[in-house]
């Protein structure tokens, strides 16, 4: 589906959605097999029961397309039920998987502290718990009860609270967070996907190799082509997993928004820049410093200052997301600040910023800016230099 020029979103289009089947009253569920009903009363009925979520749009006499049930005025009130019902149940589980990730914490550090006690076994507790605190077990106790755990339980409980204060005004902007939602998980991220592909190459190369410090960013020094290869590579599993989270989700928004030349513009060139803030700002001569991690802030940065200056584009309550992405993600810094790059991060993240106040002035029109030739040459360029990093990655492993 294309842009138009009607002053709305894409995403805000009527004709957004599938035409529906028929003139009566119907939805479609997660298998977008369309379901007929015999009435308005029966789609209110098994609205209030789909305490699953399984029925994502609607279709009424009304309307010539499918649409979004929160933007239906009649079946407002039903759906509020089922989704109270729902996301308590989801905050409900959330909370115990806390109570179990505290329970987890606890027992990590009894059992670093009894390894610490065996070790020095006629250590006073003082000493060894002063041992404790300077390992770096409790950072990341920390960092994934708060990723895995916490983070998660608090996206429950927001949107326990958000569906709990619906009324008839606020839910006009729940049914627009919905449409846009359901259109972005539709989008094609294909530029993403080869991006996220060449990041997977080299962790294989890392797995299969076991050498990644040859090819690491080494602080310090003045291997500059290390700049290249060092986003590629993470230092383990939970850290090549969050970064593609972060990487999958961010690159398909930009994709979406912005066109795909600028997801792997932006990443290269924040990832550039957080190296070169790692190597300028670092205080740790000759340590390691890899990770994809200042190219996906400078993804968040990008996202952050385009969706502000095409604020038409994105509605206002998933834009209020970003922030709080933003927000967690300095908590992890804070918390990780002894083997976190900081700087690396922040480099990154102004670098994904600049480039968006640079490339994008600010627009008053709800339309998708549309990628020139010369953006999807330069998307090209980059993806070859990306693929010479991967193979100095290889030459610098095998």
């Amino acid at each position: 589906m294309s842009d138009d020029d009607t002053g709305r979103p894409i995403w805000a289009r009527p004709d957004l959605f599938p035409k529906a089947p028929d003139l009566g009253w119907g939805y479609d569920g997660h298998l977008r097999v369309p379901i007929a009903v015999s009435g308005e009363q029966e789609l209110v009925n098994l609205l209030r029961q789909d305490v699953n979520e399984s029925i994502r749009l609607v279709w009424t006499p009304q309307g010539g397309n499918l649409e979004v049930p929160e933007a239906i005025p009649s079946l407002q009130e039903a759906l509020k039920e089922s989704r109270l019902v729902a996301s308590a149940r989801q905050l409900k589980h959330a909370a115990g998987q806390l109570k179990f990730g505290l329970l987890l914490f606890v027992g990590f550090m009894g059992y670093t502290l009894f390894d610490l006690y065996q070790a020095s076994p006629g250590a006073p507790w003082t000493v060894l718990l002063r041992m404790l605190w300077h390992s770096m077990a409790p950072v990341m106790g920390l960092l994934m009860l708060l990723m895995f755990f916490a983070m998660p339980w608090y996206d429950c409980y927001k949107r326990y609270q958000e569906v709990k204060s619906w009324t008839a005004e606020t839910m006009r902007e729940a049914a627009e967070l919905a449409r846009f939602e359901t259109w972005l998980a539709w989008q094609k991220n294909y530029a993403t996907r080869v991006l996220m592909g060449i990041i997977a190459l080299a962790g294989a190369l890392q797995v299969f190799t076991g050498k990644t410090e040859q090819a690491a960013l080494v602080l310090g020094d003045t291997e500059r082509w290390r700049l290249l290869t060092a986003p590629l590579l993470h230092g383990n599993e939970i850290h090549f997993f969050m970064n593609a989270l972060g990487l999958l989700y961010l690159g398909k928004r930009i994709e979406a928004l912005a066109r795909w030349p600028h997801v792997v513009m932006v990443f290269l060139f924040s990832a550039w820049l957080g190296g070169e803030a790692s190597l300028l700002f670092s205080l740790k001569d000759h340590a390691y410093a890899l990770g994809a991690s200042g190219g996906i802030m400078g993804m968040l940065g990008f996202l952050l200052v385009f969706e502000w200056r095409h604020a038409r584009l994105v509605p206002r309550s998933s834009r209020r997301r970003l922030l709080f992405a933003l927000i967690a993600t300095a908590l992890i810094g804070l918390l990780g600040m002894r083997f976190i790059d900081n700087a690396a991060h922040v480099g990154g993240l102004l670098g994904g910023m600049l480039y968006a106040l640079v490339v994008f002035p600010h627009s008053e029109s709800a339309m998708r800016p549309r990628a020139s030739l010369s953006d999807k040459a330069a998307a090209s360029v980059c993806f070859a230099v990306l693929g010479f990093g991967l193979w100095l990655c290889y030459k610098a492993m095998v």
